[in-house]
């Protein structure tokens, strides 16, 4: 379960990455949520990884509050088309050393692609889907080579991944997790719940709100609640947060034009995008930061598994080293901050 909570915070954390980064094709994605189920094969079961792919499906619907829009079928057909032909490659052939990560990569933006393709032409473009299929193919293929070359490199020198690779290791620290949850569990109150219900019915309110009105609203509430809690807020990495996704997401010009610059067009249906999309990850943080609390955990498995999710997405979300990241550094400063999550 640890394994599986862990995997899932990490496809969460990093679809709100991408979710704040502009696209040239609404339901087109860099597919950085796919290195976690990628690396997943390595050391989880089939039905792990399985439900990983569909639990990463629900998580990018939630981040992107698209969960109810044709939005969502591209990314259902997309994520299910290239988890399955990943792990079939992998089970196939990486196993046999007859393919690199590389090569699953690739073979996974490939069938992402045509599932989307395939949805689009049926419920959205029809015949007009061959001018969408150039960009969002020739943009697709830099990325899983991106990435399948960045997961080469990982596999090869994580330790975090060679510690989760061992199964006693793994399962002493899942152990660890749980009973150290099921004493937490025992301890909770019934205020402490109505904070988790506030909690999750602002998340829901968040994902399913267009308004930027309404996204603003939750975004202070959430500070005003964790500053209640005694939570450390950070404010400076927010408003970096929101400034950079509002500058990049103006470079994406629609709506009204309110000025231009040289030939830049600035809209603003472009600031309302980047400030609702960034605001919306900034609130994710805060609404996280206010669930995670010691005594904020909830009965069954399904409450565990929360609770573990939310308590990795918080730890993944923090700025948790002085470091200057480099090209050479960048899979030594991740693998820490992979490891020392995972350790919470």
């Amino acid at each position: 379960m640890r394994k599986l909570a862990f995997f899932s915070a990490l496809c969460f954390f990093l679809s709100a990455v991408e979710y704040a980064i502009p696209k040239p094709v609404p339901f087109f994605r860099l597919g950085l949520a796919n290195l976690p189920i990628m690396i997943s094969f390595l050391c989880m079961t089939r039905k792990e990884s399985t439900a990983l792919i569909f639990l990463k499906v629900l998580l990018q619907g939630i981040i992107s509050g698209t969960l109810f829009s044709y939005i969502f079928l591209f990314s259902l057909a997309g994520s299910l088309a290239s988890g399955f032909v990943m792990m079939a490659i992998f089970h196939l052939f990486y196993e046999r050393k007859l393919v690199s990560w590389l090569g699953i990569s690739m073979a996974g933006g490939l069938a992402n692609n045509l599932a989307q393709l395939g949805v689009a032409f049926i419920f959205l473009f029809g015949e007009n889907t061959k001018f969408v299929a150039p960009v969002l193919l020739a943009i697709s293929f830099v990325a899983s080579i991106a990435m399948g070359l960045f997961a080469n490199v990982f596999v090869e020198k994580s330790k975090w991944l060679a510690d989760l690779k061992n199964v006693s290791w793994a399962e002493e620290k899942n152990a660890e997790k749980k009973s150290a949850a099921a004493e937490e569990i025992k301890s909770s109150s019934k205020f402490q719940s109505l904070i988790l219900v506030f909690s999750l019915l602002m998340f829901i309110l968040l994902f399913f709100s267009k308004s930027i009105y309404v996204v603003t609203s939750i975004f202070l509430l959430s500070i005003v609640a964790c500053l209640a809690k005694n939570k450390k807020v950070k404010f400076l990495p927010s408003l970096a947060i929101i400034l950079s996704v509002t500058f990049f997401s103006i470079l994406v010009p629609h709506g009204k034009i309110l000025v231009e610059i040289w030939k830049l067009k600035i809209t603003d249906g472009a600031i309302l995008s980047g400030l609702e999309r960034s605001i919306k990850l900034c609130s994710c943080v805060f609404l996280s930061k206010l669930i995670v609390n010691r005594n904020m955990k909830l009965p069954s498995k399904a409450g565990l598994f929360m609770s573990m999710l939310f308590e990795y997405f918080e730890k993944l979300s923090e700025k948790d080293t002085d470091k200057k990241i480099t090209f050479s550094n960048f899979v030594s400063i991740l693998d820490e901050k992979l490891e020392k999550a995972f350790s919470c």
